[in-house]
């Protein structure tokens, strides 16, 4: 068995206000502000295993104003604590349901961005084509989905909570794909149109390196920490990096069908955003 780690248990805000800048926590700030430079107004965007919908924030944060956002998590409580946070954004709604479960009409959602940013791994290897489908289904013919999660490498481990028992039969065990096996599993299911690295360590892309990217990884690395070299260099080297953020289609032929039912979403209490961020 891999060793585990877990050195970054924080959420994204407390570590930026307690000062803690690791590269992994810099690598979620990235991957929002990715989607907020891509997004135009009037976009539906559907945050698949939302959590506590940080995405949103920052696009409130940043005054984007989505035509929709739509967050779905499994978790009562993060999905009511949401609605109650983000209850005076009109154009927010949130939706309990497991991931890996068809209960839920995803389709219904039609997304023109579909994000899971860091969910895959939580749902157990042998639920990763239902999850994939589910997923897919969340957006329109012409969608843009985006999806993170880290790359395994026995040689680093796994993070303590990507490590658990998913109930197939293979007991505790590494919930995380390597790179190269999740790339088949998503070719199965959307054309890939594009991925980047979110962080990678510098022994991993720095024996990739041409020539300018040499020059690059000088100049940077007078100003900047080792943290933020591994999130600025990154997104060039996604095949040896420790996270990859993939930017998927649907395969040509790919209609949508759309299922008759209706979720209902949770009713947020009354409250205004500014008071409960």
């Amino acid at each position: 068995m891999a060793k585990n780690y877990n050195t970054t248990d924080l959420s994204p805000d407390q570590a930026m206000e307690r000062h803690i800048y690791h590269r992994d926590q810099f690598a979620h700030y990235l991957r929002w502000t990715h989607i907020l430079k891509d997004a135009k107004i009037g976009d539906d965007v559907v945050d698949f295993g939302c959590g506590q919908a940080n995405l949103l924030e920052v696009f409130y944060r940043n005054k984007f104003k989505c035509n929709s956002y739509v967050g779905i998590d499994i978790r009562h409580k993060t999905i009511a604590d949401d609605a109650a946070k983000f209850a005076s954004v009109p154009w927010a709604s949130f939706y309990e349901a497991d991931l890996v479960k068809n209960y839920l009409d995803y389709s219904q959602f039609n997304g023109n961005k579909v994000c899971a940013f860091e969910v895959l791994e939580h749902v157990g290897k042998q639920n990763a084509d239902v999850f994939l489908e589910n997923f897919k289904a969340c957006g329109r013919d012409d969608a843009t989905y985006y999806l993170s999660t880290p790359n395994y490498d026995p040689r680093v481990g796994a993070a303590g909570n990507h490590t658990y028992d998913s109930g197939d039969g293979r007991g505790v065990d590494v919930q995380e794909f390597d790179h190269y096996e999740l790339e088949a599993i998503l070719k199965k299911h959307f054309d890939i149109v594009d991925k980047f690295g979110t962080f990678a360590s510098q022994k991993d892309y720095k024996p990739l390196m041409n020539d300018w990217q040499k020059q690059m990884f000088k100049e940077l690395s007078r100003y900047y920490d080792s943290n933020l070299m591994a999130n600025i260099m990154a997104p060039m080297f996604p095949d040896a990096a420790r996270n990859t953020l993939w930017i998927l289609k649907r395969k040509p032929g790919d209609i949508k069908v759309p299922k008759n039912s209706k979720p209902a979403s949770i009713d947020p209490n009354p409250g205004n955003i500014d008071d409960l961020l």
